[in-house]
């Protein structure tokens, strides 16, 4: 009887040894969870941006949904609206997005003034070489 006794004292301190090491592993798996939650935090947090598009989707959309029937106020308007797009980037490189300058050099077109279309079209293959033989072949096709 003694022996069931003995053993049963055993047992206890078994298992109080087990339940306070499961709290230990607890509280270092906890702190090692809220440490790499943190971590993760701190370095989406940290994004940088490359380009700033301004109100860009919406010119875009304003001028292709009434390309046909915008007057030349409205050409100048829009270029206005679309100039600091390509003429103040801001942002970690400095450049407008991709196809920016394109589009400002079709809309420049459009309006008359093939020298700047011009300009612009090579500003745009020469910021975004992969471009470069769509550009051209745009170029070619309007006589530039």
């Amino acid at each position: 009887m003694e022996f069931l006794i003995e053993r049963q004292k055993s047992l206890s301190k078994n298992l109080a040894n087990i339940v306070k090491k499961s709290n230990f592993d607890k509280k270092i798996a906890m702190k090692k969870i809220l440490s790499i939650l943190f971590l993760m935090i701190v370095f989406t947090s940290c994004s940088k941006v490359l380009y700033t598009h301004y109100d860009y989707q919406e010119v875009v959309y304003t001028y292709a949904k009434n390309s046909e029937q915008l007057a030349d106020k409205d050409f100048k308007n829009l270029a206005k609206t679309f100039s600091p797009i390509v003429k103040e980037p801001k942002g970690e490189n400095l450049v407008p997005p991709p196809g920016a300058y394109a589009d400002y050099a079709y809309l420049m077109y459009k309006r008359g003034d093939k020298d700047e279309a011009k300009l612009y079209f090579e500003k745009e293959y020469l910021t975004y070489p992969e471009s470069k033989v769509y550009v051209q072949s745009l170029m070619e096709k309007l006589g530039l």
